[in-house]
């Protein structure tokens, strides 16, 4: 009886600050010289206020955007609608752009003193773009995912290489970048859907669904195309219950709006005063402490999970620690599938492997969990003996049958971005989160068993980081060449190897990368996609030249000397004789000199021999004889972008030995099959 008159109080609090809500000047053209504004700045008359954004799902509150306010001298409180016009000059809107990401960091650390970190979003006018530095300046002391940029259609659109270059450079600081004031018009390309996080539904769009057909079905194609695209989708405006109820059953993710919620001076949303904040959903407060929302949920029956924190920070904000666990632990392995049902809908089951334990969907047949348990027990084996060394936490390894499911897992249960969590689960077989002690494996993207063969690669993650430490870190391309190089061993012959090779050195030659371009962690997945996940084989060349130099033991010692406090660069310098940047500078040289030698690479197929030319011209004319006892065939080819050509010899002629020669003005190579 006490706890629902509770909610009656709270209810009405809420509903009053719903529509207190500032007085608008329509009687008034307000015009203001941008000196004027530029004083303001200095002046400090600026000030933010927070408007919530609420998870429609769960009705809470997720982060609050920040929204500028010019507290003038004479005429009072204004809106941004009031002065923003009056702002044309690049620097202007340049010194308003940084004092509010200022404001809004200022703010951030008090909350997160309070310990309560929210995370914020901040629109961004554009011209603050073209000095990227200064904002990365700005929020670099706040935790990633914290700060959400959100960007109109009209900037993104214009695709410059000064804006495409500081969205890759926020994104990879760990900023979350969002589309502005969405309507079906601006809706976003799949290129442009992949360097987001999120689109917000344009307000006027939002607000004319209800009652508008033609509103109605575009909001809906957004929504749907947010989910397609794997973004969080906002809807701005919701101005009374309709439009949230709209919205909700559309699927929309998040909700914004005087309904939900006015914007609100930081004081309203102190931990202390929550109590006050927000509308009240039928009695259930949208913006609550973690805590209390777990309790209301519980207390109302209301059926809805609470979004799991971390310190106080929601798993899209931050990566969160799992436990490893062991085989013999039965207690823990218990607890942890109660929390993979929890966080992600589905029902998985464990198998114990050596000292690991596989964690699987109830999805995956099994066949495919014993074809992965006997990769792990045998690739475990085999990289202890490469690397000298035997592995000291058990990875435990968790199996998703599909993409989605996957990808969903990623986000629910370690905090991968959605954006970076839809491209891994679209090109990867599988993910190594070296901190929580896991590999995470995309069992749609593998075919067979010999795609079992990202077990290797993502066991070779963990061996590394347990060498050189947790707080470690290797240029991209080092670890994932190592890495892509041991899932090689056993799978791919002599004639996939120079395919792959002569790919690497197409895209090196033709500057569509560089080592410099895959050498840091946080791009690694955005620069991988805009190769067509063709960095590996860049990255396992460069490794492969690498090795050839100090061999496999001078690659450890490396990595060893890396655990021992030295950094990875002086490891590389005195093992190799030269500094990393020196190799990354001459890698095109050397993979060219390596691969320029014109060469017949065979591999033993069921109807003969698979027979490959590589080191040629590309797009050549290139003689072919093959000659034997008694046999002779002459005829020419066309090699292929790459410098290559490949074809199948025996499935007709008699068994024996032959030679077989190609050949064209300036180059010749040989080479003797076995049928």
């Amino acid at each position: 009886m006490k706890r629902t008159s509770s909610r009656r109080v709270v209810a009405a609090l809420a509903r009053r600050d719903v529509h207190a809500r500032p007085t608008p000047h329509p009687s008034r053209d307000l015009r203001f010289d941008e000196s004027e504004l530029a004083r303001a700045v200095v002046r400090d008359e600026l000030l933010l206020h927070y408007q919530p954004i609420v998870s429609v799902r769960s009705r809470e509150c997720r982060r609050v955007e920040a929204l500028l306010r010019w507290k003038h001298p004479r005429l009072g409180l204004l809106m941004p609608g009031d002065f923003i016009p009056s702002a044309t000059s690049p620097a202007v809107l340049d010194a308003m752009g940084q004092w509010v990401l200022s404001a809004a960091v200022r703010q951030w650390l008090a909350w997160r003193k309070q310990g309560d970190a929210l995370s914020v979003s901040i629109n961004l006018f554009g011209p603050e773009l073209a000095r990227v530095e200064s904002l990365l300046v700005a929020f670099r002391e706040v935790d990633s995912g914290a700060i959400t940029f959100e960007l109109k259609p009209r900037v993104l659109s214009a695709a410059t290489p000064v804006v495409t270059d500081a969205i890759v450079r926020l994104a990879a600081a760990g900023a979350r970048i969002a589309l502005d004031d969405v309507t079906a018009e601006d809706a976003p390309t799949r290129a442009i859907g992949a360097a987001i996080d999120e689109i917000k539904i344009s307000r006027s769009l939002v607000q004319r669904a209800p009652f508008d057909a033609r509103a109605g079905s575009d909001l809906r194609a957004l929504v749907e195309l947010a989910r397609d695209y794997r973004l969080n989708c906002v809807s701005v405006g919701i101005e009374d219950a309709a439009t949230f109820d709209l919205v909700s059953a559309m699927g929309c993710d998040y909700a914004q709006g005087h309904w939900v919620s006015r914007p609100l001076v930081p004081d309203r949303l102190a931990p202390a005063r929550r109590w006050a904040v927000g509308l009240a959903f039928s009695g259930a407060m949208a913006f609550v402490s973690q805590a209390g929302a777990a309790r209301a949920n519980a207390s109302a029956s209301s059926g809805i999970e609470t979004p799991m924190t971390v310190g106080g920070l929601l798993s899209s904000a931050c990566c969160l620690e799992l436990p490893t666990l062991s085989a013999s632990n039965a207690s823990e392995t218990g607890a942890t599938l109660d929390q993979l049902r929890q966080r992600t809908g589905h029902v998985f089951s464990s198998e114990a492997v050596r000292n690991a334990v596989i964690f699987s969907e109830d999805s995956v047949k099994p066949a495919q969990r014993q074809a992965v348990a006997r990769a792990v027990d045998r690739d475990m084996e085999e990289l202890e003996q490469e690397f000298g060394r035997t592995f000291n936490a058990r990875p435990s390894i968790y199996l998703f049958s599909t993409r989605a499911s996957f990808a969903l897992g990623l986000q629910r249960m370690f905090g991968v971005r959605g954006p970076d969590a839809g491209l891994l689960a679209a090109a990867n077989g599988g993910v190594n989160l070296s901190r929580q002690g896991a590999i995470v494996i995309n069992l749609q993207n593998l075919g067979n068993d010999r795609d079992l063969a990202i077990v290797r690669h993502e066991l070779t993650h963990a061996l590394v980081h347990e060498i050189i430490g947790p707080d470690a870190i290797l240029p991209a391309w080092f670890e994932e060449g190592l890495a892509t190089l041991e899932e090689r061993k056993g799978t791919v012959g002599d004639a996939e190897a120079a395919r792959h090779a002569a790919v690497a050195l197409s895209l090196v030659t033709e500057e569509k990368t560089t080592l410099g371009d895959l050498e840091q962690v946080s791009q690694w997945v955005q620069r991988n996609a805009a190769l067509d996940g063709q960095a590996y084989k860049v990255s396992a060349e460069a490794v492969r030249l690498v090795e050839e130099s100090v061999s496999r033991a001078g690659l450890v010692r490396m990595l060893e000397a890396t655990g021992h406090g030295t950094s990875f660069a002086d490891a590389f310098a005195f093992e190799t004789g030269q500094s990393v940047a020196e190799f990354e500078r001459a890698f095109p040289a050397r993979l060219a000199a390596d691969q320029g030698t014109a060469r017949i690479a065979q591999t033993p197929v069921a109807d003969g021999v698979r027979w490959t030319l590589a080191g040629f011209t590309p797009k050549s004319a290139v003689t072919i004889s093959i000659e034997g006892v008694g046999y002779k065939l002459e005829y020419e080819v066309t090699t292929d972008k790459y410098g290559m050509y490949q074809a199948v010899f025996g499935a007709t002629a008699p068994r024996g030995e032959y030679t077989l020669h190609a050949s064209r003005p300036g180059t010749e190579a040989s080479t003797r099959i076995r049928t």
